[in-house]
């Protein structure tokens, strides 16, 4: 629960994702899937980043761009 206590703690349900595999197991016919959990490095697809951590995340996001050392495009609307 360590690991994945503090993962999940701001998402609702939704933890688990199936994705069902084109193409049955040779040898004996049988339907293969996947089965992971969300929100995690490697994920096959993506998950929908719960609002609640949206919200957080870009409410500081200039913060953490600034930490990282990473500095805002100039403005080229007026190009």
């Amino acid at each position: 629960m360590e690991v994945l206590g503090p993962r999940y703690a701001d998402r609702d349900g939704g933890y688990t994702r199936v994705l069902k595999l084109s193409r049955p197991r040779r040898g004996d016919n049988a339907p293969m899937a996947i089965i992971e959990y969300v929100d995690r490095p490697g994920e096959v697809r993506a998950a929908r980043v719960p609002e609640k951590r949206k919200k957080a995340f870009f409410n500081n996001l200039g913060e953490v761009l600034s930490n990282a050392g990473i500095k805002p495009l100039p403005d080229t609307s007026g190009i």
